[in-house]
């Protein structure tokens, strides 16, 4: 081989490398640079939507919107009953002793088939009549006797506390699915006997049969409140009821217990007796 072909050998393979070399650092760099593509990931960000999903509460009662049965708000009282133009009604009454054993004999009156007019029978507590129908401040009565009524000394072989029963269809004329509501306010009948203490419970049942008084489905709302003495105007008119914020709550079932331990004034403890117990949904302040 002579001189020449040397030459040309070696120039041809300095140029061949410097081609491979050439190659593979286009190659790379561009193939780098196609990486830096990855930061499209930021788009992901448009998750921050989710915020349209806040629940809406119009009447600012605590309850949302889409579970409200006036979602706009309202101020009638939930537990006026049939006899004085409402859909409540008293759909049982029982009482227990202190072990919790039902026992009716404390019961003074079980009828639940009179109005408004009648002395010491269950529905009188649903009587929320003009002029204050509706006024979380005023009960009226056209007889002031008309209330749930229990015999609350125990007899001997029982033990205290009693307790008096009652089971409250708030939707008794179909008129409603459910109420709603986040405030009790309770008032005292001035005749014989008072309540000094009573325990509010819900269910979750909305059908037309209603759970029995203890049944495993009831859900406690308050604890046994104090309930005060209140005014009475001229025993027809009482003002100053006790109120208890029992939180937000829809429900077709309402159950009372109601205990009398004697320690209000001008009161024995002989008998326990519910006026009126009304229910409101309560907008918060803005």
């Amino acid at each position: 081989m002579t001189k020449w072909h040397w030459l040309f050998l070696v120039l041809s393979l300095a140029v061949a490398g410097q081609g491979c070399s050439d190659d593979d650092t286009n190659g790379g760099g561009s193939g780098g640079s196609a990486g830096t593509g990855g930061s499209g990931g930021s788009a992901g960000t448009g998750g921050e939507g989710g915020a349209g999903g806040m629940v809406t509460d119009t009447d600012r009662d605590g309850i949302p919107d889409d579970e409200d049965p006036t979602p706009n708000g309202s101020t009638n009282n939930k537990l006026n009953g049939t006899n004085s133009g409402g859909a409540a009604s008293v759909v049982a009454i029982t009482a227990t002793v202190g072990s919790g054993e039902e026992n009716v004999d404390y019961i003074y009156d079980d009828d639940l088939t009179t109005g408004c007019d009648t002395t010491w029978d269950p529905q009188g507590t649903l009587c929320d009549e003009p002029d204050t129908t509706d006024s979380p401040t005023t009960s009226t009565k056209t007889d002031y006797d008309s209330g749930a009524t229990w015999y609350a000394e125990p007899d001997p072989g029982d033990t205290a506390p009693i307790t008096g029963f009652l089971v409250i269809d708030a939707c008794s004329d179909d008129s409603c699915e459910a109420v709603d509501f986040n405030e009790a306010r309770v008032f005292q009948m001035y005749s014989d006997g008072k309540t000094t203490h009573l325990r509010i419970s819900v269910h979750d049942e909305r059908g037309d049969t209603p759970p029995s008084w203890d049944d495993a489905g009831w859900m406690t709302i308050t604890d046994f409140e104090m309930i005060g003495a209140g005014t009475s105007i001229d025993d027809y008119v009482v003002e100053d009821p006790t109120v208890i914020s029992t939180g937000p709550q829809v429900t077709r079932y309402v159950r009372l217990e109601a205990r009398n331990d004697g320690s209000l004034l001008d009161d024995d403890g002989s008998y326990i007796e519910i006026r009126s117990v009304k229910l409101f949904s309560v907008s918060a302040p803005e």
